[in-house]
């Protein structure tokens, strides 16, 4: 068996028929696959590691968590939070930056919708593949089983024949001007601000912007439409945002809340509370760690509990501990006006962690910690002393 042997491209004669085949056919695999996808940009920035500590924001699958001095946390996710990436959820296709819905549309990234054009865009009539045959004018005389009319000759005169008058050539008729659906109002929905530069991720703090535009659906220049953006573009526009701030409370002493000298009181912020927040396996909480308190008594040094403190119940014989911020003042707060005459400014320093978990709140990992002052007014009061009049002594009889 001889083996067989490739020609080179330039060997082979190219027949015009078979190029205009093929001419036909990519044109059709072109409009049948529609625009390419724009690629996806560049892989999201920090995975799931945290970012910078001082801007407190962490990346997970496909959520955002941010967090704020102030004690304000949030957790944004997109798509409902189940894809393990931003690329993953988009499957190649790039963030979307703005769509179009219908006029008046309250819904911006609607989970259903009927789309109002369902005969599609106006598309051109074909145009006639050769010119239209004549109808015939007389009726036909001549014996189809005839054999064909001989040419009569010309009986030379010595005069030339006459040159014939050209016959103009065929004029094709006009194409047909394709239809256009006329223009009309749509809600234009755009994310504000737009996707990261540069990345996946989209920026923290966005929201939509609307605005109306009057356009026709068969413009070629225009935005795609909500329902012709890709399943992976709609979720991640479909986003989920829960928000959460922590309640510092208000700091108390007990048992007593005008405490005499010598007296032994506790300070709590029991009704500080900061409530846990996420979407999908994404977690966010605030854990109180500590609670540190100047008893603005001047000279008496700090005192510090965990968690928030708890309560002295009166006549309590455990004063002390890791969790009692207990102090016990030695001067009346008499001369001093925070919020009302003869009252010591006290000040307590809330220590809270911010936290996350990926995995449903199996593990957490600290995000950032804050520091939260709470402030109040105590009165500080002299020990009552109960004087008690001798009787006179009775005399002997």
């Amino acid at each position: 068996m001889r083996a067989s042997r490739l020609l080179p491209t330039a060997a082979v004669p190219a027949r015009p028929a078979a190029l205009l085949t093929a001419a036909l056919l990519t044109a059709a695999l072109l409009v049948a696959s529609g625009p390419a996808a724009a690629p996806a940009r560049a892989a999201e920035a920090g995975g799931a590691r945290p970012l910078a500590a001082s801007d407190g924001y962490r990346v997970a699958g496909t959520c955002r968590t941010w967090s704020s001095v102030a004690g304000d946390y949030r957790v944004l996710c997109s798509g409902g939070g189940g894809a393990r990436s931003y690329a993953d959820l988009l499957q190649g296709s790039a963030p979307p930056t703005c769509w179009l819905l219908p006029a008046g549309s309250t819904d911006l990234t609607p989970k259903t919708w009927a789309v109002p054009f369902a005969d599609g865009p106006a598309t051109p009539l074909p145009a006639p593949t050769a010119n239209p045959t004549a109808n015939p004018t007389a009726n036909p005389t001549a014996d189809p089983t005839a054999g064909p009319t001989p040419v009569p000759t010309g009986t030379p005169t010595g005069v030339p024949a006459p040159t014939p008058a050209p016959v103009p050539a065929p004029v094709p008729p006009p194409v047909p001007t394709p239809t256009t659906a006329p223009a009309q109002e749509f809600t234009k929905v755009c994310l504000d601000p737009p996707p990261l530069p540069g990345s996946l991720l989209p920026g923290w703090g966005t929201g939509f912007t609307t605005a109306t535009v009057v356009l026709s659906p068969d413009d070629p220049d225009r935005l795609r439409f909500w329902w012709e953006l890709t399943p992976g573009q709609r979720a991640y526009a479909d986003r989920v945002e829960q928000r959460a701030s922590i309640d510092r409370g208000a700091l108390v002493t007990s048992p007593s809340t005008s405490p005499r000298i010598g007296q032994t009181i506790a300070f709590s912020v029991g009704d500080a509370q900061a409530r846990t927040i996420g979407v999908g396996a994404t977690r966010m909480r605030a854990v109180l760690e500590s609670l540190t308190v100047d008893t603005g008594e001047g000279g008496s040094p700090p005192v510090t509990c965990t968690g928030g403190g708890i309560r002295l119940e009166a006549g309590a014989t455990r004063r002390t501990g890791p969790d009692i911020c207990s102090s016990t003042y030695r001067r009346t707060s008499g001369g001093h006006s925070y919020d009302a005459p003869d009252t010591f400014e006290v000040t307590a320093t809330e220590r809270w962690r911010i936290e996350v978990s990926v995995d449903a709140g199996l593990t957490w990992t600290a995000e950032r910690v804050v520091t939260l002052p709470v402030t109040t007014g105590l009165r500080v009061t002299e020990v009552q002393t109960l004087v008690v009049p001798l009787r006179p002594a009775t005399p002997a009889p």
